[in-house]
């Protein structure tokens, strides 16, 4: 399926875009691609931080790639969905942590493709903003199946996928927080697209760019697509998640296969795998007690991005790279240009009527 054909099933709101990685090459056309994001997210000045905070910010409005829901998820979901179309799934199973933004974002766009959704969800803290999670994915249709660590997610996906193929379903397994390759591409293109707001002074080339590290897929793909545009910023990932699944030798793994893929696709893409490494920085300082535990710090960060962003921030994600980034304006990057790229979606998701949490799913909120 070429990457710009819109399969027939989908709902009338989704449209066909030619993107900027198969504009500029065109063998890339060949990648899975559904549009589901309103793109490009635009770049948004904060001035009224820049004496706080020691140094001029600006923000990437990722939080905006859909009405509908938005956040980083919806440019990998792009490519991911646009796979399971491609290989005639009727299913999708994918995991995350009970308050994962990549299942709820999965069962949003999934559902407009009538695919089923099955999400493994492990436990997390239980925070408010966790259980909104929890029962939007329920009231978005996915089928939560809870297994009691991390570590036994992707097992169990992979087995819920092998029973179901055996009932005649044909399921597309989507890994933890979307970052496979396909994933990474989706962050690829935002980095081109980051690209070209530069050129067109939105604003001038960051010295860092701030950007949550989970999965690291939003992080390999962003060093690609700035490597590939001649674009030589320092990417910071702030680690919310264990060293074990966030480090460099990850980063580079998705990095190396992610160009690797290109190039089989179109030659003439850059071999940037070298360059795309060297620009990436992890910031551990910041994950506190542990995945989804708040922090007083990150407390912090959320009031000061609401007062002078109007920016809402998560504690899980977003609320720590801010303050991994204001730490740093602080101090090592201090009167630098800072760019902070919002991962959480805007949209904030109805679900009046969606249901209680059973006990087997409140259980993954732990308190």
């Amino acid at each position: 399926m070429p990457g710009q054909t819109v399969p027939p099933r989908l709902g009338r709101s989704i449209v066909a875009r030619v993107t900027l990685l198969s504009d500029r090459w065109r063998g890339l056309r060949h990648l899975p691609f559904i549009a589901i994001a309103d793109l490009p997210t635009p770049i948004v000045p904060v001035p009224t931080l820049a004496s706080k905070a020691g140094a001029a910010i600006w923000i990437k409005a990722d939080g905006r790639t859909s009405p509908r829901y938005g956040g980083n998820k919806v440019r990998k979901l792009e490519y991911l969905l646009g796979e399971a179309v491609a290989e005639g799934a009727d299913t999708v199973v994918t995991t995350g942590a009970a308050g994962s933004h990549h299942a709820l974002a999965t069962a949003i766009f999934a559902s407009e493709l009538r695919l089923r959704v099955h999400v493994v969800a492990f436990p997390q803290p239980w925070s408010a903003h966790a259980e909104h999670q929890l029962r939007a994915i329920l009231h978005a249709g996915a089928e939560v199946h809870p297994v009691p660590s991390p570590a036994l997610a992707l097992p169990r996906a992979q087995a819920l996928a092998a029973r179901l193929r055996l009932r005649g379903r044909r399921p597309h397994v989507i890994p933890p927080g979307g970052s496979s390759v396909a994933g990474v591409i989706g962050y690829v293109e935002a980095g081109l697209e980051l690209s070209r707001q530069i050129e067109a002074g939105a604003l001038p080339e960051p010295d860092a760019i701030f950007v949550a590290l989970g999965t690291a897929g939003t992080a390999a793909g962003l060093a690609v697509g700035l490597a590939a545009a001649g674009v030589t910023s320092t990417i910071v990932g702030v680690r919310v998640v264990p060293r074990a699944i966030a480090n460099r030798a990850r980063i580079a793994e998705l990095i190396g296969r992610t160009v690797m893929r290109l190039k089989r696709l179109d030659e003439r893409f850059p071999d940037v795998a070298k360059p795309a490494r060297s620009h990436v920085e992890i910031d551990g300082e910041e994950l506190g007690p542990g995945y989804g535990a708040e922090t007083a710090v990150g407390r912090y960060a959320m009031r000061l991005a609401r007062e002078h962003a109007g920016l809402s921030l998560d504690p899980t994600y977003t609320a720590k790279a801010w303050s991994g980034m204001m730490r740093a304006a602080a101090g090592p990057r201090a009167g630098q240009r800072l760019l902070f790229v919002d991962t959480l979606s805007t949209a904030a998701p109805s679900f009046e009527r969606a249901p209680r949490l059973p006990d087997s799913l409140r259980r993954l909120l732990r308190r």
